[in-house]
């Protein structure tokens, strides 16, 4: 199927597509569909660990696959199958492409998130590539796009700002810092690592961006706890906002809520009521 050639000579492929191994153009003549992800496949990976770059101003070259955040190609695609190339051509496109775009922080999220929904990215996959440091048992940090990422038996989970990013929580901390220490401070007591409890906060501050009127809101008085924090989260989901699941409710009020039935459970001076489909039905007070 692949042949073993010479770098410095230029070879066409049936297929359109050349393997990279040890700086070496070598043809793929044969794919059994043809795509970029069968492609992908036959050299040997899962198709979301080789990251795709379209080129479009290229005269020779379509597109080429690289090792996730870093510069190494293992694919190339030509703009057709009678274009001949040799690894200079593939050198020269490396070159030319705009790596800060390519490596933003949005297109890392998207590859995380995607490695996330194929539950396919591993500590030893991304460890090397992010250089990952960890900060808990299955907590790594990475420093150049500030990313917290959270495993579980080794493959990635979740991930999240290592700073307190979230716009929500980055304006409440300008007008009110006191406020998102103390925060920081319950959520701390309750959520078992860094990145549960910067979820919990900047779901704390999304809520009250939701709540009518914060300053002066009629229930507030209803929700302040025994740390003398207001939760805003229940009170989005007990005044106003009842579109609520039970992951997410026990989530918010981890070690702080009393089940007091199969489908209830209390918080403060309410009890919210959930259906079999694990979404919030009904809240009423005690």
């Amino acid at each position: 199927m692949f042949k073993n050639l010479f770098s410095k000579n230029e070879y066409s492929s049936q297929t359109g597509f050349f393997e990279i191994i040890d700086n070496n153009i070598i043809p793929i003549d044969e794919l059994q569909l043809g795509s970029i992800n069968d492609c992908i496949e036959t050299i040997g990976y899962p198709t979301n660990h080789i990251y795709v770059v379209h080129v479009f101003d290229d005269l020779k070259i379509s597109a080429l696959g690289f090792i996730p955040f870093t510069k190494e190609v293992k694919f190339v695609l030509a703009k057709n199958h009678d274009i001949k190339l040799n690894i200079n051509d593939v050198k020269n496109v490396i070159k030319s492409i705009d790596w800060e775009f390519e490596y933003s922080i949005l297109n890392v999220e998207e590859m995380l998130q995607e490695g996330i929904d194929n539950e396919n990215l591993s500590i030893d996959f991304l460890k090397p590539l992010l250089n990952l440091i960890k900060e808990e048992e299955t907590l790594y940090k990475n420093e150049k796009y500030g990313l917290y990422l959270h495993f579980e038996n080794n493959i990635l989970k979740a991930f999240t700002s290592s700073e307190w990013d979230n716009s929500s929580t980055k304006w409440l901390n300008d007008i009110n810092p006191n406020m998102v220490s103390n925060m920081i401070r319950e959520a701390k007591i309750y959520q078992e690592n860094e990145m549960d409890v910067m979820s919990e906060v900047n779901n704390q501050a999304d809520s009250l961006m939701k709540i009518p009127n914060v300053l002066q809101n009629e229930f507030i008085q209803f929700h302040i706890n025994d740390k003398g924090n207001i939760n805003f989260y229940n009170l989005l989901i007990t005044h106003y906002i009842n579109d609520c699941n039970l992951n997410d409710f026990l989530f918010m009020n981890k070690d702080r809520y009393n089940k007091i039935a199969e489908i209830k459970y209390e918080v403060g001076m309410y009890v919210y009521e959930f259906d079999s489909n694990d979404l919030l039905i009904n809240v009423f007070e005690k």
